[in-house]
């Protein structure tokens, strides 16, 4: 062969052609399927110093906080807000200026916290800005006893204020006030950015979500820094933090929007700043009645635009939606929190399934002890602050488990309060009833004896379902249908191989009914196994998902809770999520990346968990007890 090769020159340049387009072929993958991480391009904007106090302390000024916070949700503008929940000052008098958002007795503070909960309730997202953002109780020369211009952590002149259990005593004080306006702050701002690393730990522990850098790191990062660590700091342990920088920095006084704009494109980064809404003030008048009276709104005094398009704020984001930057929630750049996480023994030892067994709004997890026979349920707190305390799991029913048993949650009664399907290898289909001391068996059928691997409900119209699942040995696809009181076993389907692989339950859009599928890894193509009744056995169907051919596997849910259906792609070897939001049929557009988050080869369990209407993600690791939960927060409308 070399002798030929040597002797015919011209066949050396074919080698070497094909050489070169075998290396285009697999660069052309990397690039295409490891280099789709990259976002689309977006603006994000954090409102500064929001307060009882400052340019706020009066009714006019709120009204005119209003007035700012209703144009930017015309303008279907995301905001953050960075609240600082009780705000101090020492005038140079001696009076004392201290109020905080929980003086719930207070008209100035029941009118504050209104406007704060229509911001929540439409386009804005609270966080926590400090305790106080300010130190002492004593006037100073440099100033920092007023809130929002003084520090509130590590002060050279304070000792104590440099110390981990004084960023302790701060947060639990702000979070108590925050509680008892009836407000869950979702992020962290330090005051400054000015902590020092231990402290930071605490804040960690505490909130998954840091609207900063994370300055111990890097002071202006382009990007979102993700810690995946442990969080032991203070209450119960979590997985992850996440550090989301003002990358534009701010607009400073004497510039305008020009300042912003002539940064965009400059640098690979993502595009977030902050503004203090009160510089928009001096733009806003009184709105009048037909007779020229004031207009108080709720007790408010009512304030509208002079003009249009003059402000900076105003210029700034007419200029960036023609640009075709949309404004996101920082839940849409994150588009899950790190949260809480449970221990539910580990998957050697335990089975786990994620649903809701006692009839609450928040997920439920149900834990199958091997050993024991225990079935456990463990009511999860998940719209709580993430170091607090899960309830304890306690023993829903004893059904001994033999190897190849597999269990799911049964949604055909109740899907509200679900109970159990048993599947065990002597050849039983058992039915649970959630009741109030725990599941009752409700009845039981004789089915083709097989070692199962898994289970899964497929919900069918007029209350049938599918039980389906692998065979222990991963090589078929076994199943029953239920209808009525009958239950008809369906022929096995034969997997081509004997590997591990993924399978899914999909809500089918308008038939009311569950579908199972399998994708390819790595690809956006698969089967749905769809049953002929007749036959009873299972036809397959190929499935083309309209997004990119990327690393990783498919999940469905319905994330940003409009009623869509939406794709998750997950990455398990490098733990990234990719969310695919759906917009029409079929069609799905790229809203972000989150990860790396987790432990590498794990199982992603898709959930509504908190109850918010939106689905949650959670990861549940073969070599660990614990399950990994993150919350999403996104926007119905983060693309528009």
């Amino acid at each position: 062969m070399w002798t030929f090769i040597q002797k015919n020159t011209w066949f050396r340049y074919v080698i070497a052609g094909m050489v070169s387009f075998g290396l285009f072929l697999g660069l052309y993958h990397i690039i295409t399927v490891e280099g789709a991480d990259n976002n689309p391009r977006f603006m994000m904007i954090r409102l500064e110093d929001i307060g009882p106090g400052g340019y706020y302390s009066t009714l006019e000024g709120i009204g005119k906080l209003r007035a700012v916070l209703s144009y930017l949700n015309e303008q279907n503008v995301h905001y953050s807000l960075a609240v600082i929940p009780r705000w101090k000052n020492i005038m140079p008098d001696g009076t004392r200026y201290d109020r905080s958002i929980d003086q719930l007795d207070n008209s100035y503070i029941q009118s504050f916290d209104k406007v704060l909960r229509e911001a929540a309730q439409s386009n804005g997202t609270i966080g926590m800005h400090g305790y106080t953002h300010q130190v002492g109780d004593e006037r100073r020369e440099d100033g920092h006893q007023a809130s929002g211009i003084g520090n509130e952590f590590n002060v050279p002149d304070v000792p104590e204020t440099m110390t981990a259990a004084f960023a302790l005593n701060r947060v639990k004080e702000g979070l108590s006030r925050f509680q008892a306006a009836g407000f869950m702050p979702h992020f962290w701002e330090a005051p400054h950015y000015h902590t020092t690393p231990e402290q930071d730990k605490v804040f960690r522990s505490y909130f998954g979500l840091q609207y900063q850098p994370d300055t111990s790191i890097n002071s202006n990062p382009p990007f979102a820094q993700y810690e995946n660590v442990l969080n032991t700091s203070n209450g119960i342990p979590s997985f992850g933090n996440v550090y989301v920088p003002t990358t534009l920095s701010y607009i400073p006084s004497g510039k305008d929007e020009k300042f912003i704009l002539n940064q965009l494109g400059k640098m690979e980064r993502i595009n977030s700043f902050f503004y203090h809404p009160f510089l928009e003030f001096s733009h806003l008048e009184p709105v009048l009645d037909e007779w020229g009276s004031p207009v108080v709104k709720d007790g408010i005094p009512a304030y509208q635009y002079m003009h249009d398009n003059k402000s900076v704020l105003q210029k700034l984001i007419t200029q960036l939606h023609q640009k075709g930057y949309p404004f996101y929630s920082i839940h849409d750049y994150i588009p899950f929190t790190p949260a809480q996480r449970l221990k539910i023994g580990s998957a050697k030892s335990t089975l786990v399934q994620v649903g809701h067994v006692t009839g609450r709004s928040e997920a439920d997890i149900v834990s199958w002890d091997k050993k024991t026979g225990n079935i456990a349920v463990t009511q999860g707190k998940f719209s709580a602050i993430r170091n607090e305390s899960q309830p304890a799991p306690q023993t829903a029913a004893t059904i001994p488990y033999v190897d190849g048993s597999a269990f799911a949650l049964n949604s055909r009664d109740n899907q509200h309060k679900e109970g159990l399907w048993v599947v065990t290898p002597t050849g039983k289909l058992e039915a649970y009833s959630s009741l109030a001391n725990g599941f009752t068996k409700k009845q039981s059928w004789k089915i083709p004896a097989n070692r199962w691997y898994d289970l899964y409900e497929l919900r069918q119209p007029n209350g049938d379902c599918i039980l389906a699942g692998q065979s222990i040995d991963r090589s078929q696809l076994l199943g029953v249908y239920v209808h009525g009181n009958e239950v008809k076993p369906i022929k096995p389907y034969t997997f081509r191989t004997s590997s591990s692989r993924d399978l899914i339950v999909r809500n089918v859009k308008n038939q009311n009914r569950q579908s199972l599928l399998l994708f390819k890894e790595n690809t956006s193509q698969g089967v749905e196994f769809e049953l002929d009744k007749t036959a009873m056995q299972w036809n397959l169907n190929k499935v083309f998902l309209d997004i990119p051919e990327e690393l990783g596997n498919i999940r469905f849910g319905d994330f940003n809770g409009d009623g869509k259906e939406d794709i998750l792609r997950y990455d398990a070897k490098n733990m990234t999520s990719r969310v695919y939001q759906g917009t029409t049929e079929n069609e799905y557009q790229l809203l972000s990346v989150f990860g790396p988050w987790g432990k590498a080869n794990g199982r992603i369990v898709v959930a509504d968990f908190d109850g918010n209407g939106k689905d949650d993600i959670a990861r549940y690791p073969s070599d660990d007890a614990f399950l990994d939960v993150a919350l999403s927060f996104q926007s119905q409308n983060a693309k528009e």
